[in-house]
């Protein structure tokens, strides 16, 4: 299966014509997961130094980040096999997300399991497969073919061999105590260029589950007051205890659409808007399905959290705007929306990206030239 055919023919048409003969490389780059895994050391509770001590304790290799000095990486083991390898055992269907997961080295559980050859005994070696066919890993099986389409429960198959493994992080010692949270490299830049200060009125937009939201508390070591957002009441929820476990305790948590953030009569200082997108950036992406009119529709949405930042802010405020997705109408066309409503482009603290497309002060994270997720950050002053 070729990665060519994990994307529309419209979409593909539209990144050659957005980024010319970078197009393919980038495509095949998406169907990949990243190159080097971060996480962020949650200095609120421990230094790099001896988190990398733990990691190591623990059986991992973290390296230190040569751009943040709260970054680890893990460097990602694989491919284990080629796109046209066939090993013609019994195949295990799974759905998109349990694919996915299973690309990157995680276990199969039950849930997961769309289909199973008839005949699969426990012990019997398996091929995983997604549902159109792309081999994601081998294992053995620890259920019956009945059992694990039925169970809501358990490991369906042990993975031996999956396509690529990245350290599984969630079960270790050092997540419990919350020395860390698994951060993307430029996720972990968005809080930086904000620049946060213990005297700002600070709004974090779209905040669930947390991620930038926390890493601007540990900015400001828990002091100063960040006011964070979501319109998801279970994803406050996971906020609010994620937020415990890194010993967050700056954040107060609001239940609300942002689109009506001008309705709470706060004027902010700084404001991070990490808008809704079309997540073209995500890796792995095993296939899309999103097309140019996605894009443009989504777009335009964005423009009604935008336009309630900039009635938020103060004269003099800072917005920064930043999408996990690749488009330019996401990107660099609202940017220039912005600048139309009166704000004006800064120069940003930590550039270690791309510059943007016509524009030169925004930052893109390609998967192709930086091995991270496809990613774009702006920072703009309200004049």
């Amino acid at each position: 299966m070729s990665y060519l055919e994990a994307f529309p023919q419209e979409l593909q048409e539209y990144y050659r014509k957005l980024f010319g003969s970078e197009a393919d490389i980038i495509m095949q780059k998406l169907r990949e997961p990243v190159e080097k895994y971060y996480i962020r050391v949650n200095t609120l509770k421990i230094s790099r130094d001896k988190l990398i001590e733990e990691l190591k304790k623990e059986g991992l290799k973290p390296k230190r980040s040569p751009y943040l000095e709260e970054g680890i990486y893990f460097e990602r083991e694989g491919p284990n096999f080629s796109d046209d390898y066939n090993p013609k055992l019994p195949k295990v269907i799974v759905n998109k997300f349990a694919a996915e997961s299973v690309y990157q080295g995680a276990q199969l559980y039950a849930p997961g399991v769309l289909n199973a050859d008839k005949g699969i005994r426990e012990g019997e070696e398996v091929e995983i497969r997604d549902p159109r066919g792309l081999l994601v890993g081998i294992g053995i099986a620890r259920m019956d073919y009945k059992e694990m389409i039925l169970a809501k429960r358990g490991i369906a198959v042990e993975v031996t061999l999956p396509k690529f493994k990245l350290p599984s992080l969630s079960e270790l010692k050092s997540y419990e105590k919350g020395y860390f949270y698994a951060q993307s490299l430029p996720s972990m830049v968005v809080a930086h260029v904000l620049e946060p200060e213990e005297s700002d009125v600070i709004i974090d937009m779209t905040a669930a589950p947390g991620g930038k939201t926390s890493h601007i508390a540990q900015l400001l070591q828990n002091r100063g007051e960040i006011i964070a957002i979501d319109k998801s009441r279970n994803r406050l929820k996971k906020m609010e205890e994620e937020l415990k476990r890194l010993g967050v305790k700056n954040v107060k948590l609001i239940h609300m659409d942002s689109r009506k953030l001008p309705e709470l009569g706060i004027e902010a200082d700084k404001i991070l808007l990490d808008a809704p997108c079309t997540a073209l950036g995500i890796r792995p992406k095993l296939w899309e399905t999103r097309t140019p009119k996605d894009i443009v529709a989504t777009a335009r949405y964005q423009r009604h959290f935008i336009s309630a930042a900039i009635r938020t802010l103060r004269k003099g405020g800072v917005l920064v705007y930043s999408t996990c997705t690749l488009s330019y109408e996401e990107n660099e066309e609202n940017v220039k929306y912005m600048i139309s409503k009166g704000l004006k482009l800064e120069r940003q603290s930590i550039f270690i990206a791309s510059h943007g497309i016509g524009i030169h002060e925004v930052q893109r994270f390609y998967p192709h030239k930086h091995l991270t997720q496809g990613f774009f950050i702006a920072k703009l002053r309200k004049a």
